[in-house]
């Protein structure tokens, strides 16, 4: 009888999925040269240099107008016969306010935001004349960080500003490294921290965050994991914004830089 039990509940499980599978609508978007690269739709892509990509991004940069653009790897199989109602630009469907990072000046995709609101949410196929395309990789990808033709690095200017309570509860730093600020939720083999720039006197903040309640409220954090917080993906989601942290005893603005480094 267990037996029985365990196969039907299987089975259903099983079934459920594809069901929801099913329940996906499907979204069909052109091809866009400058915008979605891929080596599914351009053979031997690849760059011979890191220069060799400066180039070809720049160029790609300059038709489009954009922080990044779309790569992606199709499944393998063209399809054909579909017949689309309507085929979209991903260009003008992503590069919009709904998918930015939040705040006034960004123009940056947020990558999370795009998993739950299109990858995971839709079937999607690229369509190429009569053929379609449906991607077992889809990513969007930023131009920045590059570097300029001294080799030195580059930052996307336009972010928006975050300002967190200097919380020295949550905060701390070691005696040796004073302009390295460490959260007490950055624990295993990968740290990440904030490394001080600059402090200024003259800024205004209009909202104070709370940096515990920020990380802890975030994807970036699981309360039932071991390992609670992602660094990673906490610096590469913060090194899209200005961040100060405001000493408010002191009336100071210290400018950090999130920072990640691996211990062997």
């Amino acid at each position: 009888m267990k037996t029985y039990i365990i196969i039907i509940s299987f089975f259903f499980f099983v079934s459920s999925l594809i069901a929801q599978e099913k329940e996906k609508d499907t979204l069909f978007f052109g091809i866009d040269k400058y915008y979605t690269i891929s080596p599914t739709i351009t053979p031997n892509l690849s760059y011979k240099t890191y220069s060799d990509w400066i180039e070809v991004t720049k160029e790609q940069m300059d038709h489009t107008k954009t922080n990044g653009y779309i790569s992606f790897i199709g499944d393998g199989y063209l399809t054909k016969n579909l017949k689309p109602k309507k085929i979209l630009s991903i260009k003008e469907y992503i590069e919009n306010r709904k998918f930015y990072y939040d705040g006034k000046y960004n123009q940056i995709v947020d990558k999370w935001k795009l998993k739950d609101s299109l990858t995971d949410k839709y079937i999607i196929y690229f369509v190429k004349g009569d053929e379609f395309i449906q991607p077992r990789i889809l990513e969007y990808k930023s131009y920045y960080p590059r570097r300029d033709k001294d080799w030195n690095a580059v930052q996307n200017k336009v972010k928006d500003t975050l300002f967190f309570k200097l919380d020295n509860e949550y905060v701390y730093h070691w005696e040796d490294t004073p302009e390295e600020y460490f959260i007490k939720d950055s624990m295993g083999n990968e740290r990440f921290f904030f490394k001080k720039a600059e402090i200024l006197k003259t800024l205004k903040s209009k909202k104070l965050l709370n940096l515990k309640e920020f990380v802890q409220s975030s994807r970036f954090y699981n309360k039932d994991k071991q390992q609670k917080l992602s660094d990673h993906d906490l610096a590469d989601f913060l090194s899209d914004y200005i961040i100060f942290f405001v000493n408010e005893n002191k009336s100071e603005f210290i400018h950090v830089n999130p920072t990640l480094v691996v211990y062997d």
